[in-house]
């Protein structure tokens, strides 16, 4: 009897000890109901039209459990560094000296803050309609908490590094927790660094709760080969107030689905969401977004843009949602994309639903090549085509990097896009 995807990774999840019998398991029993009943999603969902995971979920995946703590390609940062391999917290790679005494960073499965712990995970990213979000909830393993409480600054951000190693096909499921109390202020990046020999599919939640007053700045850096596939979910609960910043870069990978749910659930909150993605070759990348405006009086702005090339696929697939109740909402979002070759495709559906009647709110995307009049001034000036192409290019991208707020993660994102387009 041939299992079907679902079941091949349940049953191998168990198998690989994955499941901690002790730590939540009423949620966990919860979420692994919602998952084999929902099943992988598929393209005839609407969210999912234009992404087809069938040929990453076929696969058959072990569990790794350790591995090399190798950090060489994640950006080399003045913060405090957190190191997971294969989600789970490797401590002795870890360099923490100089945070502040009242400020956690450590382990889910730490017992010292397990009433903490237990309080917010899985209430803000919803297993119920995320298939991806109820099987990493389903299987918990490792995974990192950060607990700036209130009144407290955290000057340096914290770089959490998950690193991704195995000689084999396999599938990781990072999680994290990031909690800021009232008037708190912090900024986490995220790197992913895969080392892997054979294809390896992440799939990592990441739980962000914004304080009334607090001010979060949040940056993800996906920086993966052709063998590596990657869902990634990060859902936001901002309090009266609050400010959220959420820089998403995407350089290649194999298929990369960027899911981020923002709910401003009070007034005067202000929510930034930037985004920048690069695919080449078979690279297929999509960025699916919601704000979800409940309460009136509150600001949101974003802004994607994406280069392709070759055969490589772009998704945009961005909403923002006004509810009765939000009067006085100011909703912004665009989405710029650049095709490079004639193979390459790219697919935006910016969409607003609106319940209230006295908003701002404004959506648009385009797609096009590369201007000819610019490309033609330059040369024009001696610089040969190659050089030219780069520069506007990258003069397309710095529209999004210039405004990064966390320091020295500019040079490394103008980094990632000259790699990309050598």
């Amino acid at each position: 009897m041939v299992k079907y995807p679902e079941e091949r990774i349940v049953a191998e999840f168990e198998r690989q000890h994955a499941v901690n019998g002790t730590w939540l398991p009423h949620l966990r029993e919860k979420a692994l109901a919602a998952f084999k009943t929902s099943g992988f999603p598929t393209r005839r969902q609407e969210s999912w039209k234009y992404t087809n995971i069938a040929p990453i979920v076929r696969r058959s995946y072990s569990t790794p459990d350790g591995g090399d703590a190798d950090t060489k390609g994640a950006p080399d940062l003045d913060a405090h560094v957190l190191v997971l391999v294969n989600g789970r917290l490797q401590p002795d790679r870890s360099v923490l000296h100089g945070l502040p005494a009242q400020i956690t960073a450590t382990s889910l499965t730490d017992e010292s803050h397990t009433g903490l712990i237990h309080a917010h995970l899985a209430q803000y990213a919803s297993f119920a309609a995320e298939p991806f979000t109820a099987l990493n909830t389903a299987f918990p393993g490792d995974g990192a908490l950060i607990h700036v409480p209130a009144d407290s600054v955290l000057e340096k951000p914290v770089h959490l590094i998950h690193v991704t190693t195995s000689n084999q096909a396999a599938m990781v499921q990072p999680r994290t927790l990031i909690l800021a109390g009232p008037n708190a202020q912090a900024k986490i990046v995220q790197s992913m660094v895969t080392h892997a020999a054979a294809p390896v599919l992440i799939n990592s939640v990441s739980e962000i709760l914004v304080g009334a007053n607090a001010h979060v700045e949040h940056l993800t850096v996906q920086s993966d080969g052709p063998q590596v596939s990657a869902i990634h979910h990060t859902s936001v609960y901002q309090h009266q107030s609050s400010r959220f910043y959420n820089g998403c870069f995407t350089f290649g990978g194999e298929l990369t689905r960027n899911n981020l749910s923002i709910l401003p659930d009070a007034e005067h909150c202000e929510t930034l969401m930037h985004g920048l993605f690069v695919a080449r070759d078979r690279s297929h990348i999509d960025n699916s977004t919601l704000v979800d405006h409940a309460k009136p009086n509150c600001y949101s702005s974003e802004y994607y843009k994406g280069i392709l090339d070759d055969r490589a696929t772009g998704v945009f697939n961005g909403k923002v949602l006004v509810r009765q109740n939000a009067q006085l909402t100011n909703a912004y979002q665009t989405n710029r994309s650049i095709v490079l070759s004639e193979t390459a495709r790219m697919f935006s559906k910016p969409a607003l639903e609106i319940y209230a009647d006295d908003v701002k709110c404004s959506h648009g995307a385009t797609t096009g090549q590369l201007d000819k009049d610019g490309l033609f001034y330059l040369r024009a000036r001696g610089i040969n085509p190659e050089d030219a192409r780069r520069l506007m290019l990258i003069s397309f991208a710095g529209d999004i990097i210039e405004q990064v707020p966390i320091e020295g993660m500019r040079e490394v994102l103008y980094g990632e896009v000259e790699r990309m387009l050598q």
